[in-house]
């Protein structure tokens, strides 16, 4: 249903990351999921988890599988997306418009755990013309999912301050006996001389030890919900763009109950376009 409002926040990603109308959306996310059923999930219902936003040809796949498997959990008021692209002296930032457009409909804005959580959390608020795809590219498949639910916005800092964040989101969500999903947005390593990251050189070695190793190492540590564990190791060795939107949704999802992730599934867009320069993507379930 369309949100009859002034103060939408507007698209701001160009034709390329994700498709500009509902058919096409719709198509794409449907694609996503042919021939595929979720074959670790765990028996109780998901609180949330950690997909990639590289543009729905590269990272589509797996965000749309990871919504999927969260849709088991019935009566989802108000799903929390947490971005990212900040560093560590930043503070977190929050979406404070009445809606957000979707080529599938406008998703409203939960005014009043906005309202809440800013009283809780020192943030600014998220300019409407920042142009970060973090969030933007989550939206159509949030609206698709779960067309009834409410959005929270939230960019979180590359630091601890984002565990802080999710642990409140979390106690807003008791204390007003809203029922949520917590879900954070980041890729993992950019290798390559496109993002200056040359520590095994180039060609097929470079590949494999970002998989077994860089990534790796980031996965081990969100898989186990270790916060610290997980900014330090980020920050050490570039293993991931938006850390601080893992580290918010682990903290969501573990003040909600759960003690550990899933790994639905891993690749990188070498997988899908060879090139010197690439990056990670993994799909958690929490």
């Amino acid at each position: 249903m369309e949100v009859n409002v002034m103060n939408r926040r507007k698209r701001t990603l160009p034709r390329g990351w994700y498709p500009f109308d509902e058919k096409d959306c719709k198509r794409e996310i449907e694609s996503f999921l042919e021939g595929w059923s979720p074959s670790q999930l765990p028996s109780s219902k998901g609180r949330g988890g950690i997909i990639p936003h590289a543009g729905w040809y590269f990272s589509g796949k797996l965000a749309t599988r990871v919504f999927y498997s969260l849709t088991s959990k019935s009566e989802v008021e108000v799903v929390v997306l947490y971005g990212g692209h900040l560093s560590t002296e930043d503070v977190p930032r929050i979406v404070t418009e009445e809606a957000c457009e979707t080529p599938l409909g406008d998703i409203e804005i939960h005014a009043d755990f906005v309202k809440n959580l800013m009283k809780r959390v020192d943030m600014r608020k998220e300019s409407p013309d920042s142009g970060d795809n973090t969030i933007e590219i989550q939206l159509a498949m949030v609206k698709y999912f779960f067309p009834e639910a409410k959005l929270v916005g939230i960019r979180s800092p590359l630091s601890l301050k984002a565990e802080i964040v999710g642990k409140e989101v979390a106690e807003v969500a008791k204390q007003e006996g809203i029922s949520i999903l917590a879900v954070g947005s980041t890729d993992l390593t950019h290798y390559g001389p496109n993002y200056g990251f040359l520590r095994k050189g180039v060609g097929r070695p470079s590949v494999e030890w970002v998989k077994k190793e860089n990534d790796k190492g980031f996965i081990d540590r969100a898989l186990k919900m270790d916060a610290e564990g997980l900014l330090k190791h980020a920050l050490k060795n570039d293993s991931a763009c938006s850390a601080g939107a893992a580290i918010s949704a682990m903290a969501t999802c573990k003040a909600l109950g759960s003690n550990k992730g899933v790994l639905l599934d891993y690749y990188t867009s070498y997988d899908i376009m060879p090139d010197d320069s690439f990056v990670g993507y993994a799909g958690i379930l929490y």
